[in-house]
């Protein structure tokens, strides 16, 4: 006869058995895979639509411009908002370039016109001292009157001539003359 105690014990080793069993099983199994196929020639998959996050909405209303500061005046001229222009040999006629300098000029000169401007005209070594401060002021004058002739306040503008007085290139080359050659622009107030 079978005792309540080994009746226990079969009970406690047959659940033992079948938990084993049904364990090796789950892990005898593989898992299936899918078999790899050959590659298709299709399009590669399309990244991922970046969607930037929403922008903060612009205040409504005018903008406070009394905090704007403006350069100063020796800022701006070492800067070199305006460019200086440059001529030919004991000539005051202005080529293709000059006047493109000129129009770009002209257009800072109108949106800046609390600002008044000298116009100095200059010369290379070569020719007297008279001689060079006659072409320096007919530079500075053909300058002049081709930026009013754009639109420029005529009262902006304030021609001299310099001559020889203040090379750019104190060298005696045909290279540091052409420098010499020139009319420059500096912002007075």
């Amino acid at each position: 006869m079978i005792t309540h105690r080994s009746r226990l014990a079969l009970y406690v080793a047959l659940a033992t058995l079948t938990l084993a069993a049904a364990g090796c099983q789950n892990k005898a199994k593989p898992k299936t895979t899918p078999e790899p196929t050959a590659p298709a020639e299709t399009a590669p998959a399309p990244a991922p639509e970046v969607v930037p996050p929403p922008a903060e909405p612009f205040p409504q209303g005018n903008v406070d411009k009394s905090n704007v500061v403006e350069p100063s005046i020796d800022e701006l001229n070492r800067q070199g908002v305006l460019k200086t222009v440059y001529f030919g040999y004991n000539s005051n006629e202005l080529d293709d370039a000059a006047k493109a300098v000129l129009q770009s000029n002209a257009t800072w000169l109108k949106a800046h016109a609390k600002y008044a401007v000298e116009l100095g005209g200059h010369c290379d070594e070569r020719g007297s001292i008279g001689y060079n401060v006659a072409l320096g002021d007919r530079r500075a004058s053909a300058v002049k009157e081709y930026l009013t002739g754009m639109g420029v306040g005529a009262a902006q503008l304030v021609a001299i001539s310099y001559g020889e007085e203040k090379p750019a290139d104190p060298g005696h080359t045909e290279a540091a003359w052409a420098k010499n050659r020139r009319a420059e622009f500096t912002i007075k107030r």
